[in-house]
């Protein structure tokens, strides 16, 4: 058997160096703050080791389970008396402070002495006088005028120039009556049509009037070609379309154009006419120009221009 009074000697002692030193050695303490007894295995040699709660020691070992409880903590002993504090020594006593003499009366201000005099300006120096303004010359006579220069010879007389406009002539027709179109056989505008005589001249042509669709309804239409013949020959023309609009029912229209044509000297004619290019439904007709008191009277202006 284990020296069992030993044993626990040791024990306390080695637990109390450990409690001690555990912050300076860094030893950390194997029972939870809970805990209420420490577990210890001691060998035959005196040799011991902490181990868990509830665990058994080796066959060589014996197991100590020591209290870990604190005490209960004893009385606090009286605080002794606080002993005197010795006596202070005196302080010396301070001189008087001696009487401050009393302040001197102020002298009087002296009186202010009187300003110098302020010395007198001198007089200023009078302007001289101006000169005199010396005297303008006397103007001279007018030179006299010399005698007139010979007359220059006459230039040489300039080329002849070029013939005048001497010939040039315009001429306007109007339309006598109506003219209906129906097929596309050209039909010619009664009135519209003139002869002109000519040199070597230009002839300027324009020609206007009016178109009405025969049509009677909303969407009849109607195209129609108009022509400008200079000696039976096309100079110009122009296509119109006229259909009758539902909306406003406008049924006609103005046909207006012009052309220039290069002609020979002789007799020239200048005529218009027109036909029908077609129609929807194939019914409808168009009826062109008017006689003299017609809003759609037709006119023909043919001007001669000499080279």
């Amino acid at each position: 058997m284990f020296d069992r009074s030993r044993i626990i000697a040791v024990s306390v002692l080695i637990l109390s160096f450990l409690a001690l030193s555990g912050v300076a050695y860094g030893w950390r303490p194997f029972v939870a703050q809970t805990d209420t007894t420490l577990s210890v295995c001691i060998n035959s040699s005196g040799g011991l080791r902490a181990v868990p709660s509830g665990e058994t020691c080796k066959s060589q070992e014996e197991l100590v389970v020591l209290s870990t409880g604190t005490g209960a903590m004893g009385p606090t002993g009286p605080t002794g008396d606080t002993g005197p504090t010795g006596p202070q020594g005196p302080a010396g006593s301070q001189g008087p402070t001696g009487p401050m003499g009393p302040t001197g009366p102020q002298g009087a201000t002296g009186a202010e002495g009187p300003q110098g005099a302020t010395g007198a300006q001198g007089p200023q120096g009078a302007t001289g006088a101006q000169g005199d303004t010396g005297p303008a010359g006397p103007k001279g006579d007018t030179g006299a005028q010399g005698p007139t220069g010979a007359n220059g010879a006459a230039g040489p007389a300039g080329a002849t120039g070029a013939a005048g406009t001497t010939g040039q002539t315009g001429v306007t027709v109007h339309s006598t009556s109506t003219v209906t179109v129906s097929n596309v056989n050209p039909t010619l505008v009664p009135g519209l049509g003139t002869t002109v005589t000519t040199a070597n001249s230009v002839l300027f042509v324009s020609t206007s009037g009016g178109i009405v669709n025969n049509g009677s309804a909303a969407g009849n239409y109607v195209q129609v070609e108009v022509r400008v013949l200079v000696d039976g020959a096309v100079a110009e023309y122009r296509v119109y379309d006229v259909e009758i609009s539902a909306a406003t029912n406008a049924f006609k229209t103005n046909w207006s154009f012009a052309t220039s044509v290069d002609v020979g000297p002789g007799s020239h004619t200048v005529t218009v006419d027109a036909f029908r290019l077609g129609a929807s439904p194939t019914t409808v007709t168009a009826v062109l120009a008017g006689s003299e008191t017609s809003n759609l009277r037709g006119t023909l202006t043919v001007l001669v221009l000499n080279k």
